[in-house]
């Protein structure tokens, strides 16, 4: 039944950045619905329907809500103000497939609404298990023939006389995943750039108290030279700062792009209001006192970000540090702090305003310029997705660097950051990982980032570089705004002293020493004969001098064996710090590889080394060098093998019964297993094992007894040796329980282990035959509340968390992912030693994948476990699977674009 009010909506962004609010129709829409069709053109009221007239569109309306409250079709409406500018239709005419129809505004066409509309729709159908939509479109409807290309879908098309017949698989693809970013990105990236680029801004709660962040954003706005009026509003001053002041923003006489909001919390949402009528399009809330503080907090900030969005306003923040735009054309900076941004070409994203005042600091410090900066505080709505979508096509910015404490949509993140990734590296920083730290985090914040293993494993699929800490943060950002990324592993550290350059090899963790060749250490000699060693590391003495330390460094760096440069100064009279910056200039000019140097003791703040048209980090300790160098190595092995698709895992094998997915028989069974059920449940062994054959998970066999004399029977049909476990599925791990009896050899140990289990447990036991030994493996699935799906990999059988040696992917996985996380394993190598080698790991990878799927599938399994699997010389058997189930609520789509919703209109971001 169509309720009679209007369901939760999601508040998306059209191609140019506004905002509208997409919804399932309700029974209350049928007048707007009625004023949409009437208010077509004849034109397009005749490419809809086929026919002209007032009345079609009338008469459509009726029969569609008559139609939806029959559950005979559904239909999305998305709305502008309140006022219903497109609706998508849909009609199941089989059990698999449906009709769809699209309807949009004659103002509002070519803004995206029609294919948003196809998107919801498409959601829609998959929910409902369709698996195709058709669609009858007159052969003039050009627009509608290119909306239906552009989507992403895979279209085809079949013309009748003057009708178009189009049809559209419900399913993923790599097409459609690139498509839906694209259209995502263009359109937060223009709603970022409408808040970094304002043309006039407003300070609402404008202090004259010096100090007060009202006050000092004022004056940074001033001082850096804003392109355009800056309008103080005071309620109880007429001037601040030597500037006029207004009373209220409906005071100001000139239009107004961008207000910086530092009054009390409870005053914002009416000062939101009084925006939201003077038309401005952005806001940066610095006041505290929303969630982070209380659940009042809370629940005004919530109000805030729903007003917000009916009023076509983006937010920052609140409880934030401002933002800033070093563009030319622009000098915004509309934040406190006092460390204003240097110019440069990294975009630098901190949820956390006192890091970022200490990261601003440092950057300045370590001569690290910022393309703009972002303080997103409590992330109502800008967050480090959006930024990533707004950094990804913006020509000034060529490093992301991103300081977290939760991740709102991880695997919106996980795809973007893939992206980015491929041609501007991302660095991440993130704190709250700990158990101690998420308690801080929530308190700070009002958010928690969940365990290590998934921010690793998020990081390691999308290539982002994880750092450890803020200052290894900001000196592998400073690295890379600065330097080339190294074409390989192998580095040369060069320098005046022994010692520092042997710490810096020991630090050399996941950096190789090159080994260089007989024509270089000959030069080496030759260029500086008083070299304490011309092997790597190269100590060149402390008597060496400015000329012959050029001249070295560039002879090391031309070595075709080595991609990077470690250069380490010792202070001697010989050579000051002078003439080491001299030299290292003289010669990095000249070099296009990476380079780093060391001035040991000058982590006080000493600037890069201008070299030609680009600028060498200097670092206060040898170690923080080959630390900042190892993770980048890694992006850059990554970047040279990543082609930036999230892979949707839709296709598995080359086309054999076996590899075909049966993902609607895996629905049957999971819903007929929860019929009735409030709770979670593990399924039984016949069941879990029937589901993981739906998605060609082969299972070892298994009988099951329910006495003494079908136990003998069964185990005599599956041959000796057999093994004996009990079949209560609540019973998870049945060895640490003693409810498992292995290699039992004829009928009288079988008739002994049954009653041995049936009086430990009473119940049905379990046979298998016995498989030969071999390594033990897990694999595994477990439902993450913040990052949907993970899939564990590592040892298994009783000692597999002793042991520890796992590996953790987020799906869906590609097959590099799952072949590298069988690889990573450090028992890896005992999976390489046998002549099946390759086809064990091919399987492995396969098993990662499948279960993978499956849970992307059906959120409703929430844990899958696959222990052991047994590795030998028969190959590759899954001995033992347990499936839990978990009834959950409608879910939308992973994939679809909406911003963030307020938490009292959360939805379930697990597909």
């Amino acid at each position: 039944m169509i309720t009679s009010t209007s369901t939760a909506a999601d508040d998306v962004l059209l191609r140019d950045g506004r905002i509208v609010q997409v919804r399932e129709v309700a029974a209350t829409d049928r007048e707007q619905l009625i004023d949409l069709h009437e208010g077509l053109s004849e034109h397009s009221s005749y490419l809809r329907f086929f026919e002209l007239g007032r009345a079609t569109g009338r008469a459509f309306v009726d029969r569609l809500l008559t139609a939806i409250d029959s559950d005979e079709a559904a239909a999305e409406v998305v709305l502008q103000h309140d006022r219903v500018i497109g609706v998508g239709c849909l009609f199941p005419l089989t059990a698999d497939r449906g009709e769809f129809a699209l309807v949009v505004a004659d103002d509002l066409q070519g803004y995206g609404v029609g294919t948003l509309l196809l998107e919801r729709l498409a959601d829609l159908a998959r929910r409902r298990q369709i698996t195709e939509l058709v669609a009858e479109v007159l052969s003039g409807n050009t627009e509608m023939l290119r909306l239906m290309r552009e989507s992403g879908f895979e279209l085809s098309l079949a013309r009748d006389h003057e009708t178009v017949r189009a049809r559209l698989p419900v399913r993923l693809t790599e097409r459609l995943i690139a498509a839906m970013i694209t259209r995502e990105r263009t359109a937060d990236g223009e709603s970022v750039r409408r808040l970094l680029s304002p043309a006039s801004v407003a300070v609402i709660g404008a202090s004259r108290r010096p100090g007060a962040p009202g006050h000092q954003v004022l004056r940074n706005l001033t001082s850096g030279g804003f392109n355009g009026p800056v309008y103080p509003i005071n309620i109880e001053a007429d001037e601040v700062a030597g500037i006029p002041a207004y009373h209220s923003v409906r005071d100001v006489p000139g239009p107004i792009d961008l207000a910086v909001i530092a009054v009390r919390a409870s005053s914002v949402l009416e000062v939101i209001d009084q925006c939201i009528e003077c038309k401005v399009s952005g806001a940066v809330i610095l006041s505290s006192g929303f969630a982070e503080h209380s659940p009042e907090g809370r629940r005004l900030q919530d109000e805030v970000l729903r007003t917000a969005r009916a009023g076509d306003m983006r937010i920052v923040g609140p409880n934030c540090l401002g933002i800033a735009n070093t563009d030319a054309a622009i000098r915004l900076n509309a934040t406190f702090a006092e460390t204003p941004c240097d110019v440069g070409n990294v975009g630098l994203v901190t949820q956390s305003g006192g890091v970022g005042i200490a990261m601003l600091q440092r950057a300045k410090d370590l001569g690290t310029g910022l393309s703009s900066f972002v303080s997103a505080g409590n992330k109502i709505d800008i967050s480090g997705n959006d930024m990533l979508m707004f950094y990804d096509e913006d020509s000034r910015t060529d490093v992301v660097a991103l300081y977290l404490e939760s991740f709102g949509n991880p695997r919106k993140f996980s795809r973007l950051a893939r992206h980015v990734g491929t041609h501007k590296p991302v660095v991440a920083l993130v704190g709250g990982a700990s158990k101690a730290g998420r308690r801080a985090a929530a308190g700070h914040t009002a958010a928690a980032v969940t365990s290590n293993d998934a921010v690793d494993a998020l990081f390691g699929q999308c290539g982002v570089i994880r750092t450890s800490s803020l200052e290894h943060f900001l000196q592998v950002t400073s690295l890379l705004s600065h330097q080339p990324l190294p074409n390989g592993r192998r580095a040369v550290i060069i320098g005046n002293g022994g010692g520092p350059c042997v710490l810096a090899a020991d630090a050399c963790i996941g950096v190789d020493l090159a080994e260089l060749t007989e024509a270089t250490r000959s030069a080496l000699r030759t260029l500086a004969p008083a070299a304490a060693s011309v092997a790597n590391p190269v100590d060149l003495g402390a008597g060496v001098t400015a000329d012959q330390f050029a001249e070295s460094l560039t002879a090391v760096a031309n070595d075709p064996g080595v991609d990077m440069i470690i250069v380490v100064h010792t202070p001697v009279a010989a050579l000051d710090d002078a003439d080491f910056e001299a030299a290292v200039a003289d010669a990095a000019d000249l070099i296009d590889k990476t380079i780093v140097a060391v001035m040991l003791g000058a982590q006080g703040g000493r600037h890069p080394i201008l070299a030609g048209d680009r600028l060498v980090p200097v670092m206060g300790f040898p170690e923080d060098a080959a630390r900042a160098l190892a993770p980048i190595v890694r992006y850059a092995e990554w970047r040279r093998t990543s082609s930036g698709l999230l892979s949707t895992g839709a296709e598995f094998g080359k086309g054999s019964e076996s590899d075909v997915v049966r993902s609607e028989e895996a629905r049957r069974l999971v819903t007929g297993q929860l019929a009735g059920q409030t709770d979670g449940r593990w399924l039984d062994a016949e069941a879990g094992r029937e589901l993981l054959a739906c998605y060609g998970i082969e299972v070892d066999p298994v009988d099951r007894a329910a006495d003494v004399r079908s136990a003998v029977d069964q185990a005599e049909r599956l041959g000796y040796p057999v093994v004996m476990k009990t079949a209560d599925p609540s019973v998870v791990h049945k060895s640490a329980a003693g409810l498992i009896r292995l290699h039992l050899a004829d009928a009288e140990q079988v008739e002994a282990a049954y009653r041995a289990l049936t009086r430990d447990a009473a119940g049905a036991v379990l046979l298998q035959h016995q498989v030969d030994p071999g390594l033990e493996l897990i694999a595994g699935v477990t439902q993450d509340d913040v990052f949907g799906p993970l899939v564990m990999f590592g040892r298994g059988g009783i000692d597999s968390e002793l042991i520890a040696d796992r590996v953790f992917r987020l799906t869906p996985l590609t097959e590099d992912d799952a072949a590298t996380a069988v690889r990573s394993l450090r028992s890896s190598p005992l999976l390489t030693g046998s002549d099946r080698a390759v086809e064990v790991m091919e399987a492995l990878q396969d098993v990662l994948i499948r279960i993978g799927r499956l849970a992307d599938d059906m959120p409703v399994v929430s844990a899958i476990d696959l222990n052991p699997i047994i590795v030998g010389a028969h190959g590759l058997s899954i001995v033992d699977a347990k499936v839990q189930i978990h009834p959950r609520g409608e879910t939308i789509g992973p994939m679809l674009p909406r911003l963030r919703p307020a938490s009292a209109i959360r939805v379930d971001r697990i597909p």
